[in-house]
């Protein structure tokens, strides 16, 4: 039998040919006619291997270079001998269906899909930052401060697989994979099941014994409870440093005795707190009915947890803290009534810029400042309060000037000093994630994003209601990836935290590529913000007129036609070199000229090709 054309290279040194059957990817082998080294099967579709990251029983992973987009990527590559098994085929092509189905911060992407060598591979997003199982094996138990907000972040990306109607079925500590930043990304549903009305039977047992939940050992009916088990599993290994169940055995009655004998977290790990112990212990139960009934429910858990972590593991109940927490209340009472009853007009301005503090004058006496002209407004108590005042300025300053990476840092400074008050503290949160996409990064502003986002729900009791009715789905909107008609966003004129959810929307859709959606956004902040108005949030209209412009020279006819002649495509290129001194942002405007001045090259090329040809 012929072999395949594909597994027939030349030798980089005497040019004779190799044959490169059987042979796994990246391997380097010598030349049968001049001994030189040749690294072979390199190249996958678009795909260059760079180098090999991890290797597994069904298949291999390595780290490669998208040769379009210029970007590192993750190829999964099944074995030679899974390649040749349709129903391993059918299950890995399942994996890559699936996991492309939904998209989450919190879950790897899949990018695509092919074939190369006759191996079978699934590219996706490349995630730099190890897993968890390497932290656990590295450093033994973990701090439960740092695991809380990482399982924040998993059982979101669970939650959201739920909601695209799936279970993932392995989830493990090699499973959760760590990006730059740190946060926590779900990988592998190479096992996952759609569900029918919520719940999924599985043809097979095929799971980790250490993670894997009693109604999946038993063969029995599956749906979110059973990833509930194995991820309160993955947490207790990591709280604990070791697994729950050390039964390494697929036997089912072996397991099933395992699984009922757990020790309680609290024995093994006695300096977590019991609120932390008791959410591992839940979600770990037995019968799935005694589990959490919602990732929402168990989120809300986490939070609580962490609140309770950051109080000392105090829960605010004994009779100091209520002492303390009724003269707060008093406080504020004090503070609300004087506001209404002296100032309903400053009191409407300074709710809807969410920027209210307290200021005390040299006699005792509270007064009320006077809106300044950076938009912070509000009444002051302390010199701390002054100085929050002042370093709120200098950020926005910061970002007016076009310093966004410092203005980032300036506002993450004020969003962590526990000193600022809500919902000045949340505001600058927003703001800093505001930096982030103005700068272009959007990894960075999705990290700021979930940041404010789960502050808000932990500080849910202290922050206004219409604040929090209007950002959070805004935050909940940078972290989608589709985008969303302005028309369904139900936005109402006169209200600032529209405006700045209108900001917010229209930057996350233009970086993500969605210039027309994001056009009718930056029109609603220019129509509601004249020119010349003095309204405590006009200083962010500029930065929708700057959008709108750069949309204006990006529908150049020099971005929408391809010349006929290679001197043509590069007289073009040169105006759009013209055209990249007019832009006012950066990022996906740039980005989007290049791009095209790269794909006028291309066609250049391609074209001279053709001429000499003739």
């Amino acid at each position: 039998m012929s072999e395949n054309l594909e597994d027939i290279v030349v030798c980089s040194a005497c040019g004779n040919p190799m044959s490169l059957a059987g042979l796994p990817p990246y391997s380097r082998i010598a030349c049968p006619t001049c001994g030189a080294e040749n690294r072979i099967k390199q190249q996958f579709g678009p795909y260059t291997v760079t180098r090999r990251h991890a290797h597994g029983g069904m298949s291999s992973v390595f780290v490669g270079i998208d040769t379009t987009l210029n970007r590192e990527v993750a190829l999964k590559v099944l074995s030679e001998t899974y390649s040749k098994d349709e129903r391993r085929i059918a299950a890995f092509e399942d994996e890559a269906r699936l996991t492309a189905s939904f998209s989450h911060p919190n879950v790897v992407k899949v990018l695509t899909t092919g074939r190369a060598f006759g191996l079978f591979y699934i590219a996706m997003e490349f995630v730099p930052g190890g897993h968890l199982e390497q932290r656990i094996h590295e450093r033994g138990k973990l701090a439960e401060a740092e695991v809380l907000p990482l399982a924040i972040q998993i059982a979101e990306g669970l939650k959201g697989a739920q909601t695209a109607g799936l279970i993932h079925r392995d989830i493990k500590p090699g499973n959760i994979l760590f990006d730059a930043e740190g946060h926590a990304k779900i990988v592998d549903f190479g096992l996952a099941l759609v569900t029918k009305g919520g719940e999924a039977k599985a043809d097979e047992i095929w799971a980790t014994p250490y993670y894997v939940p009693p109604e999946a050992i038993e063969g029995e009916v599956e749906d979110f409870r059973s990833d509930i088990y194995a991820f309160g599993a993955t947490l207790y290994h990591a709280l604990a440093g070791v697994p729950s169940c050390t039964e390494d055995t697929m036997d089912t009655k072996l397991l099933r005795i395992a699984k009922t004998k757990v020790i309680p977290l609290k024995r093994l790990a006695p300096e977590v707190s019991y609120e932390t112990c008791a959410i591992v212990d839940r979600a770990m139960s037995y019968d799935p009915k005694n589990r959490f009934t919602s990732y929402d429910e168990m989120i809300s858990a986490l939070h609580g947890a962490i609140q309770i972590l950051e109080n000392g593991g105090r829960r605010g109940s004994g009779p100091s803290s209520q002492v303390h927490s009724q003269s707060r209340m008093r406080m504020r009472a004090r503070q609300r009534r004087l506001l209404m009853i002296g100032l309903p007009l400053a009191v409407a301005i300074l709710s809807a810029i969410g920027l209210v503090m307290v200021f005390s004058g040299p006699n005792g006496n509270q007064e009320v400042s006077k809106i300044v002209s950076s938009g912070y407004a509000g009444t002051f108590n302390t010199d701390t309060d002054r100085e929050v005042a002042i370093r709120y300025d200098s950020a926005r300053e910061l970002l007016k000037s076009g310093k966004y990476r410092e203005s980032e840092e300036a506002f993450t400074r004020l969003f962590l000093d526990q000193d600022v008050e809500e919902p000045t503290r949340s505001w600058s949160g927003l703001d800093a994630m505001i930096a982030a996409l103005l700068d272009g990064r959007m990894r960075d502003a999705n990290r700021q994003a979930m940041a404010v986002r789960e502050h808000m729900h932990l500080r849910s009791k202290h922050i206004p209601a219409e604040f929090s009715s209007i950002m959070l789905p805004a935050l909940d909107g940078v972290l989608r990836t589709e985008f969303q008609d302005i028309g369904k966003m139900n936005f109402k004129s006169g209200i600032d935290e529209h405006l700045l959810a209108c900001l917010i929307l229209g930057i996350k859709h233009w970086e993500q590529g969605g210039l027309d959606q994001a056009v009718p956004y930056f029109e609603r902040i220019v129509h509601e913000i004249g020119e010349n108005d003095q309204s405590p949030l006009a200083w962010y209209r500029p930065f929708a007129v700057n959008y709108l412009g750069d949309h204006e020279v990006l529908k150049c006819e020099a971005m929408n036609t391809t010349p006929a002649t290679p001197d043509r495509c590069r007289t073009v290129i040169d105006d759009l070199n013209q055209k990249l001194s007019q832009l006012k942002t950066i990022g996906r405007a740039p980005f989007n000229i290049r791009s095209r001045q790269e794909e006028l090259s291309r066609q250049a090329r391609y074209l001279e090709t053709l001429l000499g040809g003739n």
